[in-house]
């Protein structure tokens, strides 16, 4: 009978019209959500894979400054608990990177993050290799000739590797072979003698469309940092280490905590970079609100639909009444239409978007500058939850706008409507 009620007559094509409105708000407010929020959960996944290029699922960080043999078997231990793959210790430190001009003198200097890895072994380089762009994180460890341009600075001999962020080698004017200088920034103040530095070659160039990492980081060789940043008040070392599964990595932080006591500061990536993943949350959040009005827009059509159809109804609503449908019964036929003009609009736009984002991610229909985004076309994650979440809001919206006609129908008294028509 709902259905029947929304197709129109030949003398009431105008209702139709009015019906057929409804359908289409709907189904392009579902559309549009759905296409968004895959959007949106595309840009997340890709930020998410960038970020961990150059950030371990778990570092554990030792409060106290300890040697190396102490940090190794510690690795060894972490290595061993449940749901661990992966560890490796780290160092890592601010300095100071400074480039040669053609007769080897000081040209560019620049503040960089140095992080001193153990290839082989440390978690990250598996993820840092993808996002090479020139040379190799096999040469980290290896004595390297640098003089890759033919400068005068890299014919003294053999040189330790170092990978560079893109963004830094092209402040520096670097490329692959040239050497460079790292300068320990606490070493200045001792005034304990020279310096503290150390030379590398340029072995590896990386880029992750993030600006913070391409424009500080500075890659070397475990053994070699800890030399360069012996008595940095600032050295910050520890242990880096793999999780089984992504986003178990939340639940292990709080266990290894709990294991390692004070003396030992536990973060996984989620907290590594918080406000930047709580951004990303609320912006799809708020794209979600923002486009679901879209919706709304199109519940009131349906609202302005069933009201005029209770309108055109009266006598047939009346007759009904009086052969003994009770009021409840009445209303539902308008719930069932609000619900079938959801469930319809709902399916229409849900399909279309499903289809449209599956086009885009499949085919990169639509393309972005790769110099000023991190990818190249945009990214598309199909989501099941953000779907259904969509599909179940557009229903509600849908049934709540045919609650009001619903209740003024259920109140007709068909009596009045006999009488006068």
């Amino acid at each position: 009978m709902a259905s029947r009620y929304l197709r129109a007559k030949r003398k009431e094509r105008f209702f139709s019209l009015i019906t057929a409105i409804s359908l289409a708000g709907v189904a392009l407010g579902t559309f549009s959500l759905t296409v968004a929020l895959s959007v949106m959960s595309g840009f997340e996944q890709a930020l998410r894979a960038r970020l961990l290029a150059f950030t371990p699922r778990l570092t554990v960080t030792v409060k106290e400054r300890q040697d190396g043999a102490f940090l190794d078997r510690l690795s060894r231990r972490l290595k061993g608990v449940a749901g661990i793959t992966d560890a490796a210790p780290f160092a890592a430190s601010k300095v100071l990177v400074v480039s040669s001009d053609l007769e080897g003198r000081p040209a560019y200097v620049s503040g960089a993050t140095l992080r001193g890895l153990a290839p082989g072994q440390s978690p990250i380089l598996g993820e840092l290799s993808r996002a090479l762009v020139a040379g190799s994180l096999r040469t980290l460890a290896e004595p390297r000739q640098g003089a890759g341009s033919g400068r005068a600075a890299g014919e003294a001999g053999a040189l330790p590797g170092a990978v560079l962020g893109e963004s830094l080698a092209l402040e520096l004017g670097l490329r692959l072979g040239d050497p460079i200088i790292v300068v320990s920034p606490a070493s200045l103040g001792t005034g304990l003698g020279g310096p503290r530095l150390e030379r590398f070659a340029v072995v590896g160039l990386v880029y992750s469309g993030m600006y913070e990492f391409d424009a500080s980081l500075v890659a070397v060789a475990l053994e070699r940092a800890r030399f360069l940043l012996k008595g940095d008040p600032l050295l910050e070392q520890g242990v880096e280490l793999r999780s089984r599964s992504l986003f178990a990595a939340p639940g292990l932080r709080r266990q290894l905590q709990a294991e390692l006591g004070g003396g030992y500061a536990v973060r996984d990536w989620t907290q590594a970079n918080a406000p930047l993943f709580a951004a990303l949350k609320l912006e799809k959040f708020t794209y979600f609100l923002v486009l679901l009005l879209m919706v709304l827009v199109a519940a009131f059509n349906i609202v302005a639909t069933l009201a005029m159809v209770a309108l055109e109804r009266r006598r047939e609503i009346a007759i009904l009444s009086a052969m003994g449908a009770r009021g409840s019964s009445v209303g539902l036929i308008f719930l069932c239409q609000g619900g079938l003009l959801g469930l319809v609009g709902t399916a229409l736009g849900a399909g279309a978007g499903w289809a449209a984002c599956l086009l885009i991610g499949r085919y990169h229909l639509i393309r972005l500058p790769a110099d000023l985004f991190m990818v190249s076309s945009v990214p598309v994650r199909l989501s099941a939850a953000n779907f259904l979440a969509v599909v179940g809001a557009a229903l509600l919206l849908s049934l709540a706008a045919a609650l009001l006609p619903a209740l003024k129908a259920r109140a007709l008294s068909p009596v009045e409507v006999i009488r006068y028509e």
